[in-house]
């Protein structure tokens, strides 16, 4: 346990020393501040704390307000703008690029030699320097949540802690895709060439996910709400789906998503996840605020769709097949 105390250690001090390290924690802070500026009400949406205002009537049009909304709305843009755009991408673009050089200088010839020249074993000193980088991305997550809380708790007087959640939710999310680079860096040596393999992979999982989003949307939804595939009114009522042409394609779509990595499930994940009101979590306040109770129901459908645990346990069978591919290149290698 000290030698992995140790690596923990050095790897951090390895990104303390980097530039982009604090640039990392000054925008977390701003983004952080900017979000717990916010403030919902049953008639208002302010920003900046209520330097700005708007009528949430407008901006809402059916959506009949409640507390309980007003909760689910604000929790809502932390899950669907905090989560998707700055944890869930921009972040872990960064938070990619800070940990980029840890493995290839690693496993650089005579930084290597050196380590290894001591009693620890390989494994070891493989997952040492892995858990390392998620300790750094941990850290982030963890503050920006307490910030969220904090926020939340004093605006509401509800102190809810399954906010927390969003620190596995981001931290699985970022480890998922930042295994493709262990793999690549071990095998390669080089950070270009990891870097570039792991947006190639995340791009490769983006993109199965917006298909299997949109194809959802056209086969199931659509018809549910009553519309037709231009978005219009089709002024029929709801069916099932668009046919059995349609739930094929949507099949294999949604079984390629299943094997590959996934990288936008975070805010579906936290709004079954995060408590609003008694046994109610944010997709079930925010549908059930829906002025008609047919595209309700479709909508509570589309945000349950994905069960938890098996997009976890998928990405995890992704995650540890790289993970362990890493492993046998850095065992196998003579340094």
């Amino acid at each position: 346990m000290r030698i992995l105390g140790l690596l923990l250690l050095d790897s951090f001090r390895m990104l303390r020393a980097q530039k982009l390290f604090w640039i990392f924690l000054v925008l977390s802070a701003v983004v952080s501040l900017l979000y717990a500026s916010i403030g919902i009400s049953e008639t208002e949406f302010g920003i900046l704390f209520g330097l700005w205002s708007f009528d949430l009537s407008e901006m809402l049009g059916g959506m009949e307000m409640t507390p309980d909304v007003a909760k689910g709305l604000y929790l809502w843009l932390f899950t669907d703008v905090i989560v998707r755009y700055w944890l869930g991408l921009i972040a872990l673009v960064l938070g990619i690029i800070s940990c980029a050089s840890i493995f290839p200088e690693f496993v650089a010839r005579g930084s290597v030699d050196l380590v290894l020249s001591k009693p620890p074993s390989r494994l070891l000193l493989y997952f040492g320097k892995y858990l390392g980088s998620l300790v750094f991305v941990a850290a982030q997550v963890f503050v920006f949540c307490l910030v969220v809380f904090f926020a939340f708790g004093l605006r509401y007087g509800d102190w809810n802690l399954s906010l927390f959640w969003a620190l596995p939710v981001v931290l699985s999310i970022f480890s998922v895709i930042y295994s493709v680079h262990v793999f690549v860096s071990v095998w390669s040596g080089s950070v270009v060439f990891a870097l570039l393999a792991t947006v190639g992979v995340w791009g490769v999982g983006v993109l199965g996910e917006w298909s299997e989003n949109l194809c959802y949307k056209m086969v199931y939804l659509m018809p549910q709400v009553g519309m037709s595939w231009d978005g219009r009114e089709s002024g029929e009522m709801p069916t099932e789906s668009a046919g059995t042409a349609g739930e094929t394609i949507y099949g294999v779509i949604n079984t390629a998503r299943t094997v590959l990595p996934k990288t936008r499930v975070g805010p579906d994940q936290l709004r079954q996840l995060i408590q609003v009101g008694e046994g109610q979590d944010i997709a079930d306040v925010m549908s059930g605020a829906e002025a008609e109770v047919p595209r309700a129901e479709a909508m509570s459908r589309f945000h349950r769709r994905h069960s938890i645990w098996k997009d976890v346990l998928s990405s995890l069978l992704f995650e540890l097949l790289f993970l362990a591919g890493g492993a046998w290149v850095f065992l196998r290698r003579d340094y």
